[in-house]
């Protein structure tokens, strides 16, 4: 997406497309870190013990909020994208609306 930018003039259709690309983006994003937590908990676990394991296993999970976080902030923006779209949506309408009973030329 780098270098792309949104034209209202366009219309909001390439904005709500962004919104899901990036809706999905976060699922993808969600399910590797959860494939993670999966893998440290469950089958790394049954073949690593000691000191180590319980080092990075911790290590990770400390790191978890941040991709909670990181989670949170892509859906967001994309329900700010969506949110954008279809106020300026209702904008245009009302705009529309007004110039329709505001100039009549009968």
């Amino acid at each position: 997406m780098a270098g792309n930018s949104i034209r209202y003039s366009e219309g909001t259709d390439s904005i709500i497309n962004t919104a899901a690309a990036i809706s999905e983006l976060g699922d993808e994003f969600f399910n590797e870190y959860t494939q993670l937590y999966n893998l440290v908990e469950g089958e790394l676990s049954n073949v690593w013990k000691g000191e180590d394991s319980d080092a990075f296993k911790n290590k990770v999970n400390e790191e978890k909020r941040y991709f909670e976080t990181m989670r949170d902030i892509i859906n967001e923006y994309a329900t700010f994208l969506r949110n954008t779209a279809n106020a300026h949506e209702a904008r245009m309408e009302d705009s529309r609306s007004q110039v329709d009973s505001n100039c009549a030329f009968d």
